[in-house]
């Protein structure tokens, strides 16, 4: 057995074990998968629920306070003793605007604690989508670095031969043996990058999917960019985190008007019954605290604070919205550019290289040092065009997130 074959075994006995039962799925299994079985986005949905909650806990009415006392009872005329009681019933009059501005702090709650729910699952949906082309991506590297295998190792074939009958000297052998075995670990490495992004999806769907399986589908067609600033509009207009910090705001106002209807005294209403075995009085009276000490002032300090808190935070919340969207336009715009510099003809030379020196080889014509240099060319040039494709597919992704477009619709498997 000749050298190269010993060396071409054992690099064989390195190759990962797949699976022969592979799954194909698509991304609308995947979105699915996400949608039904992600734990985020049923935390966060409970949140909303909790928030519902709250809105009953508001416009609920204070219980009132039944009061019940008894004892002993001496007359001190020397009349002879007994037992004394008395019951009572207290009621708290809630004010119409303390209730009035609880309920709508409630209500600012669920509208805040909605738009958390979208933002979420904008958030989550297209990790989920750029997950899948991630792994799509991948998958096609994996390919590639299979087929440079394989190319390699279709040379070694060549160069072992010439190198027996005396055509070449052993140095291309040696060399023709490191190139292969090159390969073979850079097949490896695609192999579990693959791996590792098919792991991501199945974090993501809570390991819904299957243990093996492909992603099947393709990049979508690339839709038309508008120009920027009618991006940043619509940004602005339907991204639901400024909806949030929109409800949040208007929640801190909420408090303030809630901290300042408590200012004014909440009365209580008490009925009450006492005997005893020579007296019987039926009572009827109103209690008032009396705001001396504590004006709620701090309290007030406090939502207004939070207000201008909120107040803040939307426009950062905005700001870093027009920035992720200026980065966004600015690498699908670069990724373009490539993608056209690529199609319009260097990969096509690339090819028509590695063709033209595989060719003068076979005739003797080139060393074998020229078939890997433009093997390698070719291996470069393949490997930028799909990285730019699949960074113009990330980059508008991520638009249509900030676009806050729904991303669990049917379409784009």
């Amino acid at each position: 057995m000749h050298v190269s074959a010993t060396i071409w075994c054992a690099i064989t006995l390195t190759v990962p074990v797949l699976a022969q039962e592979m799954q194909d799925v698509n991304l609308a299994q995947t979105l699915a998968a996400v949608e039904l079985h992600n734990p985020e986005l049923a935390m966060i949905a409970q949140e909303r629920v909790l928030a519902g909650a709250e809105t009953r806990v508001a416009r609920a009415y204070p219980n009132p306070q039944l009061e019940i006392s008894a004892g002993p009872w001496r007359s001190r005329l020397g009349a002879p003793g007994g037992n004394a009681q008395s019951v009572g019933i207290a009621q708290l009059l809630e004010s119409p605007s303390v209730r009035e501005t609880r309920a709508a702090l409630a209500d600012h709650g669920v509208t805040a604690a909605e738009a958390q729910v979208q933002t979420a699952r904008l958030a989550i949906g297209y990790q989920a989508r750029q997950a899948f082309y991630e792994l799509l991506r991948r998958q096609e590297e994996e390919g590639l670095a299979r087929e440079n295998e394989k190319l390699l190792r279709e040379i070694l074939g060549r160069v072992s031969k010439r190198v027996e009958v005396g055509e070449a000297p052993r140095l291309e052998l040696i060399r023709a043996e490191a190139e292969a075995l090159a390969a073979r670990n850079l097949a490896t490495s695609a192999f579990l990058r693959a791996e590792e992004a098919r792991g991501v999806l199945r974090r993501l769907t809570a390991n819904a999917l299957p243990l093996q399986f492909e992603a099947r589908g393709a990049l979508p067609t690339p839709s038309p960019v508008p120009p920027l600033p009618s991006l940043q509009s619509r940004v602005l207009e339907a991204h639901p985190s400024l909806a949030a910090a929109v409800a949040e705001r208007a929640r801190a106002g909420a408090q303030i008007d809630y901290e300042r209807a408590l200012r004014y005294p909440q009365p209580t209403l008490r009925l009450g019954e006492s005997q005893d075995p020579e007296t019987r009085q039926i009572s009827i009276g109103i209690e008032f605290p009396l705001p001396l000490w504590n004006r709620r002032d701090g309290q007030i300090a406090k939502a207004q604070a939070v207000v201008d808190l909120a107040a803040a935070q939307f426009e950062a919340q905005r700001a870093q919205l027009l920035r992720e969207l200026d980065s966004a336009y600015a690498r699908m715009s670069i990724a373009q550019r490539l993608i056209e510099t690529f199609e319009a003809g260097l990969l096509r030379s690339a090819e028509s290289a590695l063709q033209v020196a595989e060719a003068a080889y076979r005739f003797g014509e080139r060393g074998f040092l020229e078939v890997l240099d433009a093997q390698r060319t070719l291996r470069s040039v393949r490997s930028d065009y799909t990285q730019a494709r699949f960074d113009r597919n990330a980059a508008w992704l991520e638009i249509e997130r900030l676009l806050a477009l729904d991303p669990f619709a049917p379409g784009g498997a």
